[in-house]
């Protein structure tokens, strides 16, 4: 006898409400999720330059046109690619603080992710399609989402592609060329949708000046109008030149705009000259980090992607298998385009993972999911508790802008910042637009031979004297070299332009090894991961006002620990900045720091 009772139609009708409030709450903890991922507080080592950077234009009320802060390139033309970016992030560090610069970074994470769930969720697509493909996009941009001004370029993109997806509505998701033409396909815009689909200029003028990231958004929109009006060519012929005309003349504005930037056509021409040089230097501009842990995430979003299409029922759109095709390609090429590759998945990819599931999984009904009140309940109050707990954590993320003493000079600086050590700095890059704010704004006295912003502003020569210094005549070490660079020479970036102090990474073996080799510079600092050398002539000699006494000379082999917040400026908080000198000193108690002169080094055990 079947004891079964039937579930009316109310019951139904509440169990499916249920379901879909618990769905709701599921993609919104799925959203928080990604926001988590791509959420990190650890200072990027340009964050220093981009903020100070945006201050001097904000100051001088136009942009830099040589370089400015380094004593080897002064007077050079600076291409800076970034400069709408920059005064944005001076702007909210001056009006709100770092934690402006925090909490600004969360909401373009959340607004990335959050419209990723929602088209998906606007698509019909299944709750476990959209919270695997929405961890994935987030997973493949948390690498890259640090504070650094190509954000700009990928909150950029994402507007882009929404908008390409709501002008060309009744396009997606469909096989518009006439060899397979389907009787249901649709090709016609409104004139809502046409006249939307203008605000691609202003959007690019934006992101030209943001960051130089518009490269690839002007190619990747421009494949996707030739291709549209491609298809509407295909399937209207003649009938369809109104649509492909408006293609045509917005792909040609989009191209106009780009000159409308402070150095008109020099910006895309200089572009087009340095996107022609490798990069090896720059872990970005390499494929190197695919084969890493990092480079996981891409593959394992490869595999999902790879599988929606092999298995999926849906309908192939040719324009979009067209322009995934050209981003995965610069994503294998370079690695820094995983992030538009991952964000176009996250827009195209939701129907096919859900067809291809769909022949995977059997689908429930609403009653026989949450007949159970007890069990619906519980996973309700789960989603809250994991909710809470990922907001908890995100809380904390947004608190400060890390910098971590392991990794920065923070202690070499305060070190510096006491004894007033001044002058032209040769400073490995990762760590000079630190210096930069540090000992160089503000009318200091300092200036760099080189930094992060590579060849925006300084001459190829001067980049190769700089990675000459740092990596010598290593074979290992993927590097490009100007034809027209002298022979490697490592000590030539000591003889030119008369540098007076180095800061350089304590166990680098060809700079370390190199400066121990000269007679003519002296250790003033040194710890587990820095070390500060200076001219003997100005800090060796007693007859230089810039003396500096052995005993106030410090020598350590212990690495400083310890979370600062950023800035971290060397002066302006004694009790935070200058704790890794007090812990330096207290080590001296415990005869474990050497005082150092004339070069004459002891162990440290």
């Amino acid at each position: 006898m079947n004891n079964e009772q039937p579930v009316d139609e109310k019951t139904k009708s509440r169990n499916a409400e249920f379901e879909q409030m618990f769905n709701i709450g599921v993609l919104f903890l799925v959203a928080l999720a990604g926001a988590l991922a791509m959420s990190p507080s650890v200072a990027d080592p340009d964050l220093w330059g981009h903020v100070q950077f945006g201050r001097d234009t904000i100051a001088s009320g136009w942009v830099a046109e040589t370089t400015s802060y380094s004593f080897t390139a002064e007077g050079f033309r600076w291409i800076n690619h970034e400069n709408l970016s920059e005064v944005t992030m001076a702007a909210v560090v001056d009006q709100f603080g770092p934690s402006g610069l925090l909490w600004g970074k969360f909401l373009l994470s959340l607004f990335v992710i959050g419209v990723v769930v929602w088209f998906n969720f606007r698509q019909g697509v299944g709750l476990i399609a959209t919270s695997i493909l929405t961890l994935l996009v987030a997973a493949n941009l948390g690498y890259h989402w640090s504070f650094r001004p190509q954000l700009s370029s990928f909150f950029l993109f994402t507007l882009m592609v929404l908008l390409l997806q709501f002008c060309f509505s009744g396009w997606r998701n469909q096989w518009h060329l006439n060899y397979w033409k389907d009787d249901d396909s649709k090709i016609e815009q409104t004139w809502l949708q046409g006249r939307m689909l203008w605000l691609l200029v202003p959007l690019i003028l934006v992101w030209t000046n943001s960051h130089g990231g518009f490269v690839a958004g002007v190619c990747i929109v421009i494949a996707y109008l030739m291709l549209r009006a491609f298809e509407a060519f295909q399937s209207r012929g003649v009938a369809g030149w109104g649509l492909i005309r408006r293609m045509v003349l917005i792909s040609v504005a989009v191209a106009i705009t780009t000159l409308l930037n402070p150095y008109s056509y020099q910006l895309p021409m200089w572009l087009l000259e340095s996107l022609s040089a490798p990069r090896p230097e720059i872990v970005d501009w390499s494929n190197g980090q695919l084969i890493s842990l990092v480079g996981a995430k891409f593959w394992l979003l490869l595999a999902v992607f790879g599988f929606a299409y092999g298995f999926s029922g849906h309908k192939r759109d040719f324009v979009q298998l067209c322009v995934l095709a050209l981003t995965l390609w610069q994503a294998v090429s370079h690695f820094r385009h995983v992030p538009f590759f991952a964000i176009l998945c996250g827009f195209w990819l939701g129907p096919h993972l859900q067809s291809a599931l769909d022949r995977f999984q059997r689908k429930s009904e609403p009653s026989q999911l949450f007949a159970n009140r007890l069990v619906g309940f519980s996973a309700y109050a789960l989603v809250l508790l994991l909710m809470g707990s990922i907001t908890l954590q995100l809380s904390n993320r947004l608190y400060q802008i890390q910098v971590d003493r392991s990794e920065y000079p923070v202690d070499a600086f305060a070190f510096m910042q006491k004894h007033d050590i001044q002058g032209n700095i040769v400073v490995t890059y990762n760590w000079a637009q630190y210096a930069i704010a540090a000992f160089c704004s503000d009318q200091q006295s300092s200036r760099v031979a080189f930094d992060g912003r590579f060849r925006t502003c300084y001459p190829q020569q001067i980049v190769d004297m700089h990675f000459d210094f740092l990596y010598g005549e290593q074979d290992q070490i993927q590097r490009y070299r100007s034809p027209d660079s002298p022979e490697i020479d490592p000590g030539r970036v000591l003889r030119f332009g008369n540098p007076e102090i180095a800061i350089i990474k304590r166990f680098d073996e060809v700079t370390s090894a190199h400066m121990q080799s000269r007679s003519d510079w002296c250790l003033l600092y040194q710890d587990g991961l820095a070390e500060v050398w200076g001219r003997k002539s100005r800090f060796d000699n007693e007859k230089s006002r810039d003396y500096l006494a052995p005993h106030k000379r410090i020598r350590t082999d212990r690495i400083p620990e310890g979370i600062v917040s950023w800035p971290a400026m060397p002066g302006k908080n004694e009790a935070s900045m200058f704790r890794g000198f007090a812990f330096s000193k207290s080590i001296s108690n415990n005869s474990k720091v050497n005082y150092v002169s004339n070069n004459q080094y002891t162990d440290v055990h």
